[in-house]
């Protein structure tokens, strides 16, 4: 009993430390996003798509950052030029 209870702490540590603050710190630079933006787009997508969530959440987030810029720079350069 004492093995598998050091092997079940270790899994806890090893694989929390790995999933809750190394892959989102990783993920958010590759996709410049904050690491808060990272970890909660990890948490939402493993919430709504299961394990692919864990790729899908911050694509999904980095796709929707991307099209709300591009949306608001459009409109930014719209509004200063009048469309008959």
């Amino acid at each position: 009993w004492g093995q598998a209870a050091i092997l079940v702490v270790y899994g806890a540590l090893a694989i929390g430390l790995i999933d809750n603050q190394i892959y989102p710190f990783l993920v958010g630079q590759r996709l410049r996003q904050h690491t808060v933006t990272a970890f909660f787009a990890i948490l939402g997508g493993v919430n709504v798509f299961g394990a692919t969530g864990l790729v899908l959440g911050p694509v999904i987030v980095s796709v929707t950052f991307f099209l709300f810029d591009l949306w608001r720079k459009r409109t930014a350069h719209g509004a200063s030029a009048e469309r008959p």
